[in-house]
């Protein structure tokens, strides 16, 4: 009996070392299958990489799993790049991260007059507060639906002349118009356009060019918003069909006079050329008298600003005390719209005035100073207190616009990773494009499959010799992932780095990774 039961111990003792040891067998399998799936991606990863269009390139990408944290691909991880506008994703986290996504601009249209017979005997005050919203992209595309709010509010008090003059308090942001490292010969580009804390349909004019009726006849130009603020010189000319059509616009000198010439094809279509505006200030508040004008309010005085290149008010306060008869009062207040919609501009179509006040706003809220210098020293504090390593991190700008600034793929993925997981992780990923859909993202990823293409949100990056993407993609088995991939210094056209960069998030896209549990 006893030998009997010596012999069911070690019977026991067998089957339960066996089972240990397929449990472990299980697990090594497994772990091995995931080890096999990451080193076959990098492995693919790696020759797309080794392409020679990237050879001449300085090149870095960073991937990582969001859940896990894992990095499934490092290469040069760690080098520093020029942003470009990949700049504004770091922007707008710190923006959502100190201000939240439901944070509003309010611009204030006041007076220190009163009101009499219909007459306001006092100037007309705007209160700015660096909004960049005052334009078509939230009003209906009419860039001057909100001038033309206030001027029906003034009418409704009987305004019907207003004895004072235009005043802009612009003095919210104390920064200079252009950042440092913008280029000079950029200026006149609206995508250059100069900052201020009152600005009006992106501190942008719009010049729509379209042929004559017949080959040697000048084009017609319309501008919009329609407004004398600037002058056209020069001419273009109609040329005939299928023929080369090559426009040019420049500013003369420091004038507001816009020279144009050049061709345009007769069946080209309409070409649409954006200017930046001199004085942004000046530019809003002389379309603001225009629109005043136009609904039946006379406007006698001139057009001040606090800032800027207008006609200067010293000391506003002062002003109101020895010219108005009363203390300042609210006619009426714009909000814009919520921070949640703003950086969606920001990031699907990559607007630089946007980003630049926004960047403005973050100091001046935290700070309360509106300069670059304190918004670069806000956006490092709010990111480090969120746990990002900025070691590699360099800013000077909001938009990326400066060749000054520079990141690295590794604190680029810890940022999207970071608010990924952050209580403004939905907010953020739908401020980004959707691959192949919008913004300036629409046209990539060309020839990918459209399930493969709505996986993909990121945000773009581009100057000369600069093609940058990072954002977010969702693998095969609906992994998240933050992706970064910086290119500097290639020789090749931009449109081949993003077909190496479809490539790699085609390869993302069917990836799956075993569950080692």
């Amino acid at each position: 009996m006893q030998n009997d039961t010596h012999k069911l111990s070690i019977t026991k003792r067998f089957f339960i070392k066996a089972l240990i040891s397929f449990s472990v067998l299980i697990l090594l399998s497994s772990a091995t299958q995931a080890f096999t799936e990451i080193e076959l991606l990098r492995a693919d990863l790696m020759r797309i990489v080794n392409d020679e269009a990237f050879q001449a390139a300085h090149v870095g990408i960073a991937i990582q799993s969001i859940e896990n944290s894992i990095p499934l691909f490092l290469y040069n991880e760690t080098k520093r790049f020029v942003s470009a506008s990949n700049m504004k994703l770091y922007t707008t986290a710190a923006s959502l991260l100190s201000l939240s996504p439901d944070f509003i601009y309010e611009t204030r249209v006041m007076t220190d007059g009163v009101v009499t017979q219909g007459i306001l005997k006092g100037n007309l005050i705007i209160v700015a507060s660096g909004d960049p919203t005052i334009s078509g992209y939230f009003n209906n595309n009419n860039p001057t639906q909100v001038f033309e709010g206030w001027a029906k509010t003034l009418i409704a008090k009987g305004i019907r002349r207003i004895d004072g003059k235009i005043i802009i308090d612009n003095a919210y942001f104390n920064d200079s118009s252009f950042g440092a490292g913008w280029h000079w010969d950029d200026m006149s580009s609206c995508y250059s356009a100069a900052k201020d804390a009152f600005s009006f349909n992106n501190n942008c004019i719009a010049l729509t060019i379209s042929p004559g009726i017949n080959i040697g006849v000048s084009a017609t130009i319309a501008i919009e918003p329609k407004t004398g603020y600037v002058k056209l010189s020069g001419k273009i000319i109609t040329t005939s069909r299928d023929s080369a059509t090559d426009i040019k616009v420049n500013y003369v000198n420091n004038s507001k006079t816009i020279v144009v010439s050049g061709t345009i094809a007769l069946n080209h279509g309409n070409t649409v050329k954006y200017v930046a505006a001199k004085n942004p200030a000046e530019f809003g508040a002389f379309v603001l008298r225009e629109t005043l004008i136009d609904k039946g309010i006379a406007v006698n005085g001139d057009i001040f600003c606090t800032r800027g290149g207008c006609n200067k008010v010293k000391d506003l306060k002062t002003l109101i005390i020895n010219e108005g008869p009363s203390s300042p009062t609210t006619f009426a207040i714009y909000r814009s719209p919520k921070l949640s919609e703003i950086i969606k501009v920001i990031n699907k179509i990559s607007n630089n005035l946007y980003a630049e006040n926004l960047f403005l706003t973050i100091a001046k809220e935290r700070y309360k100073e509106g300069n670059s210098e304190e918004a670069a020293l806000a956006v490092r504090e709010i990111l480090k207190k969120a746990g990002i390593n900025l070691e590699g991190f360099y800013i000077v700008d909001g938009s990326g616009l400066s060749r000054f600034n520079l990141i690295t793929p590794h604190e680029t993925v810890q940022l999207l990773s970071t608010m990924a997981k952050s209580s403004h992780a939905e907010v953020f990923l739908n401020s980004l494009a959707i691959s192949g859909e919008e913004g300036t993202l629409k046209n990539h990823q060309k020839g990918t499959s459209p399930t493969t293409l709505l996986n993909i949100r990121a945000k773009t990056g581009t100057m000369a010799h600069v093609r940058n993407l990072s954002g977010y993609v969702t693998t095969k088995n609906g992994e998240l992932l933050a992706f970064s991939f910086l290119c500097n210094n290639h020789n090749v056209p931009g449109t081949v780095i993003d077909k190496l960069y479809t490539r790699i998030l085609a390869r993302l896209a069917m990836f799956t990774l075993p569950d080692p549990d």
